[in-house]
């Protein structure tokens, strides 16, 4: 079985297909600027497109883990999350509180696996 890298940079290819399964890098806010919210709709967005560029989609998310700097923010992120996520094929999915992320401006952090 083949093995397909996406985007590869120094450290890391933003995401790896392997048979029918995609695996996603770590997806991180572009503006750190953003409130938890915002942070979020950002990286929503790069899923959305990082799965659109392989031919998938949320549907067909399987796991998503997020790793989020502040719990106190859970709320504000799940609004975005909730906003977003499709409703009728929900991922498997945990959130982790972690004390900080490589970037000292991020506050969360998402990894995804999807079917093809």
């Amino acid at each position: 079985m083949t093995i397909r890298r996406i985007e590869p940079y120094a450290r890391l290819c933003n995401a790896v297909i392997h048979g029918q399964t995609v695996y996603l890098a770590g997806q991180c806010a572009e503006d750190t600027s953003l409130d938890m919210k915002g942070q979020t709709e950002d990286i929503l967005r790069q899923i959305d497109a990082l799965l659109g560029s392989v031919g998938s989609s949320k549907s067909k998310l399987l796991q998503v883990t997020i790793f989020i700097t502040d719990l106190r923010d859970f709320d504000a992120m799940n609004e975005a999350w909730d906003a977003w996520v499709d409703k009728d094929n929900l991922p498997a999915r945990a959130t982790v509180e972690v004390s900080k992320l490589a970037d000292p401006g991020w506050k969360l952090e998402m990894t995804a696996i999807a079917a093809l």
